[in-house]
């Protein structure tokens, strides 16, 4: 089974004492685990503004090796996900929730359900108004 993975579970290798359970999950998941395109923006994003040159220099290589890890499972934004963000944030408006503030969740979530795969993350909250099947690396 192959699982979407959030930008919250990858984020969590790079402190300096990640999670034991998420570690482990993600060694346990090493050939199942799916990375998007929007994840690597987020990662991209945050690491270019991580505070102090020589962690930046740490965490670019780290990047480009997840990136090589998963050459030939990236997931792409694409028109059916696009559409399928549609209706998952006309979901989440309609259960009273904010998207735009959630952005890259939402269409990371869209991507999970286009796939229809499970996605992992820490932030299984934020879909309780959605039908996506979420896997909590902290807790499973």
């Amino acid at each position: 089974m192959m699982i979407l993975v959030d930008t919250n579970v990858f984020s969590e290798l790079t402190k300096p004492v990640p999670d034991g359970h998420v570690v482990d999950w993600l060694w346990q998941h090493r050939n199942e685990t799916l990375l998007s395109t929007i994840v690597v923006a987020e990662l991209s994003v945050g690491i270019r503004n991580t505070p102090g040159a020589a962690k930046r220099a740490m965490l670019l290589p780290w990047l480009e090796r997840l990136k090589q890890h998963h050459k030939d499972r990236i997931v792409a934004f694409d028109l059916a996900t696009a559409e399928r963000w549609g209706e998952f944030a006309a979901q989440v408006l309609i259960a009273d929730q904010r998207v735009g503030s959630r952005q890259f969740d939402s269409l990371i979530a869209a991507q999970a359900l286009t796939l229809d795969v499970p996605l992992a993350t820490r932030n299984v909250r934020d879909f309780d108004a959605t039908d996506l099947r979420l896997i909590n690396p902290w807790e499973d």
